[in-house]
């Protein structure tokens, strides 16, 4: 379970901006600030079980899982430039947030590739972003999620790899903060290997081993969510499972695992019957309960006519991170921020 969980007063700040985030190529980024700090670890999740097709048209409504705040209304994340780039997928370094990863495309550009920026306080501004060179390949990298102590980085990316086609999952480590990524690899596992499927949206726990992620058959946009586990954070990937019992009738995609996955908010179409991407929460008591086992709740208080996808959510829960779009535009972040998290007093 986490550790002890400090959150600063937020006060008349709470749901203020104070950073941005702008999308620039090669070398322009700024992100966004927040007002919690936490202390915790993580423990070993197991993966869900297929219970049937849920509707997540017909759920109750309400602002947020049990247990959990509404967040706050969102802001718009100031200093993007919306007419020069477009930008999805924030994942910010989990242990002080003083680094952030997205990944960004210039309007009427062809290619997705990730940035980052850096900045030496919570509440000092962001450094311009570059292009994070070592990451990049020949062709889109998107859904950055980089570990809670910065050293560990997943993504998808499309690059040609013999005997497979579209997005695949792909990791880098590096050995201390602030130091160059190695060669990023396929993620591996015989599981995840297939040439008729492609993989996107990895969020993995603080532990190291345990992963959500979404994927559909080539050429199709059937998303859906997944996860897969391992026993050891160096070793292969497997115990594959779709989480059938939180999957929509429509596309769901996007997952982030927070509160050591306990919780988990993503994108799905269900609330909307398809016609937009709302963010849904779900929660559960223990790691051995399927999330299916819970109410899954949209975020009202985030969702719009819009599309809301790629969300980020701090482990303890209280600041979340993703991008807003509508139908053809380009993505915009918000973010927004709750206090307290399951066990507060």
């Amino acid at each position: 379970m986490l550790g002890s969980v400090r959150v600063r007063q937020i006060g008349a700040l709470a749901g203020i901006l104070l950073g941005g985030i702008v999308c620039m190529k090669p070398d322009r980024v700024v992100a966004v600030q927040r007002d919690v700090e936490i202390d915790g670890g993580g423990d070993v999740a197991l993966g869900d079980v297929a219970l049937g097709d849920a509707a997540l048209g017909d759920l109750a409504l309400g602002d947020a899982a049990p247990g959990w705040r509404p967040f706050s209304a969102p802001t718009p994340v100031t200093g993007l430039v919306s007419d020069t780039s477009d930008a999805h997928g924030p994942s910010l370094v989990g242990d002080d947030e003083l680094e952030i990863y997205l990944a960004c495309e210039e309007l009427g550009g062809t290619t997705f590739n990730i940035y980052s920026s850096t900045r030496t306080a919570i509440d000092a501004p962001w450094n311009p972003a570059k292009l994070v060179f070592e990451l990049s390949g020949s062709g889109n990298d998107q859904d950055p999620d980089v570990s809670y102590d910065g050293l560990t980085i997943y993504f998808a990316s499309d690059r040609p790899v013999t005997g497979r086609q579209g997005y695949q999952l792909y990791v880098s480590q590096r050995k201390t903060k602030g130091q160059r990524w190695g060669s990023p690899a396929l993620v591996q596992g015989d599981e995840l290997r297939s040439s008729t499927l492609y993989n996107r949206g990895p969020s993995v726990n603080p532990s190291g081993l345990f992963m959500a992620f979404f994927s559909a058959p080539l050429d199709t946009e059937d998303d859906s969510l997944y996860s897969a586990s391992r026993t050891d954070p160096l070793g292969d990937w497997g115990n594959v499972q779709q989480l059938s019992g939180i999957n929509s009738r429509e596309a769901d995609a996007d997952p982030a695992l927070f509160h050591d996955s306990l919780s988990l908010i993503w994108s799905s179409r269900g609330p909307s019957k398809g016609n937009s991407w709302d963010l849904v929460e779900v929660s559960r008591p223990d790691a051995s309960t399927p999330f299916s086992s819970a109410a899954q709740i949209p975020l009202d208080s985030l969702n719009t006519d819009l599309s809301e996808r790629y969300p980020w959510v701090s482990q303890d829960g209280t600041h979340i991170l993703f991008t807003r779009e509508a139908v053809g535009g380009p993505g915009v972040i918000y973010e927004a921020w709750r206090q307290g998290s399951p066990g507060d007093s």
